[in-house]
This record gives structure tokens, sequence and C-alpha cells, in this order.
């Protein structure tokens, strides 16, 4: 028996309308966790090489952690499937409720391959799986979804995933939602989208049990009165007005981007204070947390008068104002958060809607495109009437909609004349509102990660100075290194490389570990039984990050064309980091060969996958 999980997994085929369900072995458990390391484990063994990322074939799973339901910040939910964006490996991760229920139905995971020839949603209770009708929700937006299949269940305690029309519409910007929060990264909407399923509806009334509860309860009190008494400058922000508060400090910094990566610096965006955090919680009625989370970062937001009205919609974050307010040079709160809301609605990813319409602002003030391309809409910079418009188009798919619905990649590739050029994705993946210049640690993410372009791939690695501290869990030292100097940095990466997938598949919010006191392996011990230790717990990060790049190079993707892009490829003209030259080939390099994989190729090695216990389930990957 195992401590902490549900000790099974849900199959469902939604071709056929079957389940089957699949005892998972403790060592599979223990060499993979939960989260991306059992979905990826999972993937590996049961998809079908070279499946159609928007076919039957494709599996997407909603998988749950041993943190799930412990009382820690654990609530987290991880999505996992083919990526239509890049091909390959594709992971999102999204905050709320869903995981708990999802646990108390009795799994650990639920894995969906096939396609269903109608709109469904699938209803889980307490083990019960039923196929219902979506035809009636097909076309809603997802707070509407949300609000009718819990009116149709009559019952309110049922927690919700969903996609909007964006995702219906197969769109490649398309999110994942639960009660306002995203999975928004990967393309994982479409994938519902293309299976023809609206929604998962769970409830349960079942409970993993801790070894120890005893041991796991004080480790619970302890680190909820180190939240509170906390000295790191980051978590009153955390507390505050949660990511929103960032803004201002992350502008300044250099690190957000202004006029689609153009500009840097408050003297480029001078009424940045307009944004500012207080700017935004000066609209929220209430605050809203995730279960067992100290912090409660989320709020909900009401504007009840003038042309922007919401009314409860979630708080905008970070990544969103950065992308919708400076990038498109928009100072005024009200329009981002209808924005905000907007997406939300349609199931969009908002750090790619505020990317792909920065790409166009340019394209359309350098002539490339013009009114009569963009269904009338003026698309020049600092027009909240533009974005809005627009984000409407992409939901909907409708015109000039569809050029922009995949992100700046594909728009760049259907509009040509050269605006590949101011198009910043990596792999095609839209960048979030962090400058890998000023935030160093996110760009070797960027282009060394499975999964490119994500902020969240090196969510340790601390580098607002020349000197970078990799922020860690209290198991590990805090180690420094120069950002210049790449052979010690890429050893700060591998070691954050090796926690971020320990703790993403513990299930921890990354928001959390910042009173740096938070026992992760002494609580993985509580609730497994396990003789778990911090070495044990790094190599499996690293054995969990071998296979997310084994299961890109199956699917023959060369992450090797995943770099930088030519924007901001090149020292800051101006603005705080001015002149900065960082040596991204040489990063990327050392970043795979950090991780035991071939620098030019990330390909790992035979004797990376052996030392890892890979070999038999991977067996021989190209040279």
């Amino acid at each position: 028996m195992t401590n902490g999980y549900m000790q099974q997994v849900l199959f469902v085929d939604l071709t056929s309308a079957t389940t089957t369900e699949k005892r998972v072995s403790e060592e599979i458990y223990r060499d993979f966790i939960g989260g991306q390391g059992l979905g990826v484990r999972m993937l590996y063994e049961h998809m079908t090489p070279k499946a159609d990322p928007l076919g039957p074939e494709n599996v997407i799973g909603f998988v749950t952690s041993p943190l799930t339901g412990a009382g820690f910040h654990g609530a987290r939910l991880q999505v996992v499937g083919k990526s239509p964006i890049t091909g390959g490996w594709g992971d999102s991760n999204v905050g709320g409720l869903f995981a708990l229920a999802l646990k108390a139905c009795g799994y650990d995971a639920i894995f969906i391959t096939g396609c269903s020839a109608k709109p469904v949603y699938l209803l889980l209770k307490d083990g019960e799986v039923q196929f219902k009708n979506a035809e009636r929700l097909w076309g809603q937006d997802t707070c509407q979804t949300e609000a009718g299949i819990k009116r149709e269940l009559s019952d309110d305690k049922v927690r919700v995933v969903c996609i909007g029309p964006a995702g219906e519409k197969k769109s490649l910007s398309a999110a994942i939602m639960q009660d306002g929060s995203a999975a928004a990264r990967s393309g994982l909407g479409a994938v519902m989208g293309a299976k023809g399923l609206k929604a998962v509806a769970v409830f349960g009334t079942k409970s993993a049990e801790p070894a120890d509860a005893k041991r796991l309860a004080r480790l619970r009190k302890e680190y909820r009165k180190d939240v509170r008494v906390s000295k790191h400058p980051w978590m009153p922000l955390f507390k505050g007005g949660g990511t929103c508060s960032f803004f201002e400090g992350y502008l300044k910094m250099g690190d957000c981007p202004i006029k689609n990566w153009t500009r840097f610096g408050e003297e480029a965006f001078p009424n940045w204070a307009r944004l500012h955090g207080d700017s935004i919680t000066h609209y929220q009625k209430k605050k809203k947390g995730c279960a067992s989370c100290p912090l409660v970062c989320k709020g909900r937001l009401t504007i009840e008068k003038g042309p922007y009205t919401v009314k409860n919609s979630s708080k905008i974050e970070y990544e969103t104002l950065g992308l919708f307010g400076s990038n498109l040079l928009i100072e005024d709160p009200e329009p981002l958060i209808k924005a905000n809301d907007l997406c939300n609605r349609y199931g969009i990813d908002t750090c790619t809607a505020g990317s792909v319409i920065g790409f166009a602002m340019e394209c359309y003030e350098r002539g490339v495109i013009t009114k009569e391309d963009t269904d009338g809409i003026e698309m020049v910079w600092g027009s909240a009437e533009a974005l809005l418009a627009m984000i409407e188009k992409i939901g909907r798919r409708e015109g000039f909609g569809e050029v922009l619905a995949d992100g700046s990649k594909f728009a760049a590739q259907r509009i040509g004349q050269g605006s590949e050029e101011w198009a910043v994705h990596v792999g095609g993946q839209d960048l979030p509102a962090h400058d890998p210049r000023t935030s160093v640690g996110h760009g070797w993410g960027y282009i060394c990660d499975p999964t490119p372009g994500r902020h969240t791939a090196t969510q340790y690695i601390d580098s607002v100075d020349e000197d970078v501290a990799s922020v860690m869990l209290p198991e590990c030292k805090v180690v420094k290194a120069n950002i210049y100097d790449y052979e010690a940095y890429a050893k700060v990466f591998a070691t954050c490389s090796d926690l971020d997938r320990l703790s993403t598949s513990a299930g921890l919010c990354w928001f959390g570990t910042y009173p740096e006191t938070l026992p992760l392996v002494e609580a993985m011990c509580a609730i497994t039984g396990w003789d778990f230790t911090l070495a044990e717990g790094l190599k499996t990060g690293r054995r969990i990050q071998a296979l997310r790049q084994a299961f890109n190079i199956r699917e023959e993707v060369d992450t090797a064309e995943w770099v930088i892009p030519p924007r901001i490829d090149q020292p800051p003209p101006s603005g705080p980091i001015k002149g900065r030259n960082l040596d991204f080939k040489s990063i990327k390099r050392l970043g795979y060969e950090s991780l035991g994989w071939d620098g030019q190729t990330g390909i790992p090695s035979p004797e990376t996958l052996d030392s890892l216990g890979l070999t038999d389930l991977v067996g021989s990957l190209p040279s």
C-alpha cells in the first residue's frame, strides 16, 4: 500500500465511450511522484508514437499529486498531452479545487483518448463515470458552462474544468479553465476541443490517508506560521495584491515587455503607476485562494460602471498585466481587466493573446497589414478598443482572428513580408512577460526546457542582479554564479531544473515556497511513509525531465531549433540593462549538457538514461 495516493488511474476512450481502471505500482509513484512526472510516465507508455496532436490517438491527462489534499499549498492540477504547438511534450498547470475533487473520486489521474462523435462532458462521482451530452453547452463560454453543469446536476460542490469557444475552434491559444483560473500553455485547450470534450466534472468523498498524520499536522502548523512571519520581500506582495503587485518592480528592472519588446524600463512607460497592484486591487471585492493555501493571492474584481463592466471576475495576473498593458502601451487598468475577463470566458491563454496582438500592432504600424486586413479595426498602439475587439475575434476564430488565433509564429507565417523578425516566441510558444536578458534564468528555461518559452521552467532561479542566486527550498543550499559565467550558471540551472520537476510533480505551488522553510522532503515522508531524501528527490526530478525530453525526441521534434527570438537575442539599446549581451547559443549547449543531454541535439545520452533507470522504458534514442 502506498499512502498519499488513491493507487489507481482512469483511462477513458471517448470514441467507444468506455473506461478502464489501472492500478499503479509503488515503484512508478516513487520514480515519478505525480503531476508532470506521473503524466509523462503514463503518456510515454500509453500514447501511440507520432500521434496527431488534434487526432483521436493523442491523450490528454489531468493529474493530481501526493500533496493534493494534504493541507499544504499543494492544490495544483497538472494537465498533460502532446502539444499541437510544438508537436512534442505539452503540459500546463492550474490551481483551484479540481485536483482535490478528482482525487476524492478515487483516482490519482484521468487520461482521455479518442474523439466523441458529439460534444460530451465527463462526470465522475466517487468512481462512477458518466458520458453526458454537451451539445447544449457547445458554444457557451467557460463561466456559462461551469454554471450550466452545476445547475444540471443540482450540485454546487461539483468541480469543473472546461473549454470555451476558442478550444472548440481548436485554436492553439486555447486554455482549459477551472473557476476562473487557466491551464493556459501548450495549446491543450485545442486538444479538448478536437476530442469533442467540453468539460470534465468531478465530485467525491474518498481520501488518501497519510502515513504519519501527526507528523504531517505538525509540519502544516509550522509552515502556516512561517508564512505569517516570513521576512522574504516577495511574501507581502503575494499575500497582498497577488502577482499583479509585481508589475512595478518588473517594469523598473527592465523585465516587462514594452511595445512588443522594443522599449525598456519606466522611462519608456512613464504612466506605469496606473497599472500598479493597488490600482488593480481597487476593484477587488473579495480575496480568493486555492485549497489549504495561506497566501490567498487570488481575488474577484468588479467594475460597476462604464464601458468595461465585469462582475466577480478573476483578478488579472502579472503576465496578463504586462502583455496587455505595457506591451500594448495601454495605461488604463479597466480595459485590461475586461480583456482578462473575455479571455477567461472564451478560454484563451492571455500570454499568447497579448503577445500576438502586440505583434499585429507592429505589423499595422509598419504597413504590413491595413484596416482592410483587420476587419476595419485600427490596430494602433495604446488602443483598448483594438485589444478588446481582437480578443473577441480570436475567441470566435473569425476574420483577422483566424490569422492570430494560433499565436505569433503561425500569424507571422500567414502574414509573411518579413514579419517573422518581430514575432516573439520560442518553438511556437509565445513568451510570457519576462525578458530573458533581465530574468536570465528564464532565458535558460525558454530554450532548454522540454516545453519552450515557459517562465515556470526555471522558477527557482532568482537572477535580478548579475550574480544569480538559485532560490531553493530549505533543504537546498543557495548557489551563486555570475550570469556571464555560463559553466557555473549551468550547474545552478540543472539543480533548479531538478527541483522544479520534483516540486511540480509533488503538486507544490511555487508562490508558497518563499518562506524558505517548507520541508518538502519531510512532508513527502510523512505523507507516503517513504524514507525519501533530497538526493533521491533531485534524481527523480532529473528522471522526469529526461523523459519529457525523450518524448520530444520520439515525436521527432528538433528542439535544437528552439532559440531566443531575433527581437530579443541582442543587447538592449536602452533601459536598466542597456548593452547586456548574453551568448544564448552557449547557454543552450551548456544547459543541455548539464542535464546529461547532447549539447547540440538535446538527446539524452545512453549513460544518462541508464543512470536514471529509463533504458527499459525509452529504449534507444537517435544518436
